[in-house]
């Protein structure tokens, strides 16, 4: 009965994580990151919510060194 148990986890457990994680995962991030952003904008205002993420992302661009463009993770010491 334990190995029957087992086996039927591993069915359904293996097929969930891959289409969480091929599928599922990569459609979340493009529906909840923009509405992220959206709703920290409608919070924050028109005029603070865009200057809140041109900083963000001129000091994410800086975090990339320019000739290999892999993290370089003391860019800001």
């Amino acid at each position: 009965m334990e190995f029957i148990k087992r086996v039927i986890g591993y069915v359904l457990f293996i097929p969930l994580i891959y289409f969480y994680s091929f599928i599922l995962g990569p459609i979340l991030k493009a529906v909840l990151v923009p509405g992220g952003v959206t709703f920290l904008w409608l919070i924050l205002g028109p005029q603070e919510g865009t200057r809140a993420l041109k900083k963000h992302l001129r000091k994410s661009s800086k975090i990339f060194s320019k000739t290999n463009k892999k993290p370089c993770y003391f860019a800001g010491l």
